[in-house]
């Protein structure tokens, strides 16, 4: 079945059919084929530590979506073992928040908050994990911080939006390519295109005014972590590495 919203199989509004219904998260393998993950402006800070941030146009001309990048190469989340463990300190916004997600049209004035009921996290008998209604039908005290969770995620993901458009508006946005080679295993060297950075030359010639209106929104403390986690590159390369069987093998 494919994948709805990247992570997703089967997104269904939450009803009274999900009375019983419990979820429990031990595992992060419906994440383990994202070889990068959406984040939210204000996330960039804490991802920076770990993930090099890139910046991804979107189907919108002009748009653009900060991603944490978590492999190399399609299918691949070198941060996932085969157990389902997340090895990262920091986990994005948008893996935390599955199964749930708050969905609906561009145009509708509201969302409705769904669940993929597809999800090894649902248990419908509710015998373990956390109950999403209690027992008189009322939301759970879980549910509600869900609820509480994603309502802030939606009010993030327009200031992240706000915040790209800046960076499109003052063209601090440029394509850029990487060329990545293994010592041990020549045949795996590969290019990464299709992915943008902001350019320390660019960031320069911004007039006073602009830089004292993205230091005042907090735009430079987030364009600074993000030119810093471009250093994490060379970890994944070599996380990559270690999991590879040298050539000569």
């Amino acid at each position: 079945m494919s994948k709805q919203l990247m992570i997703y199989e089967n997104i269904q509004p939450l009803s009274d059919k999900h009375r019983t219904w419990a979820v429990n998260v031990s595992s992060y393998d419906f994440a383990a084929h994202l070889n990068s993950s959406p984040l939210l402006a204000t996330e960039i800070p804490f991802a920076a530590g770990e993930y090099p941030i890139i910046f991804s146009a979107t189907a919108t001309e002009g748009e653009y979506l900060p991603l944490a990048v978590m492999g190399l190469k399609e299918g691949q989340n070198l941060f996932i073992d085969a157990n389902g463990k997340f090895s990262a300190r920091y986990i994005p916004a948008f893996i935390r928040r599955y199964p749930f997600v708050l969905a609906g049209a561009k145009e509708a004035e509201t969302l409705t908050l769904c669940i993929d009921e597809n999800s090894k996290a649902c248990i419908p008998d509710g015998s373990q994990g956390k109950r999403l209604f209690d027992d008189n039908g009322e939301q759970s005290a879980h549910l509600k911080e869900v609820v509480e969770f994603l309502k802030d995620y939606q009010y993030r993901a327009e200031m992240t939006k706000a915040f790209c458009k800046k960076l499109h508006e003052l063209d601090l946005l440029e394509p850029m390519q990487a060329t990545i080679t293994f010592k041990d295993n020549q045949a795996a060297n590969m290019n990464l295109t299709g992915f943008y950075v902001v350019k320390r030359e660019k960031l320069k010639k911004i007039s006073d005014a602009e830089v004292l209106d993205l230091f005042k929104k907090d735009g430079m403390e987030l364009i600074y972590s993000h030119m810093q986690s471009l250093s994490n590159l060379n970890d994944l390369i070599n996380k990559m590495s270690g999991q590879m069987v040298p050539a000569n093998a």
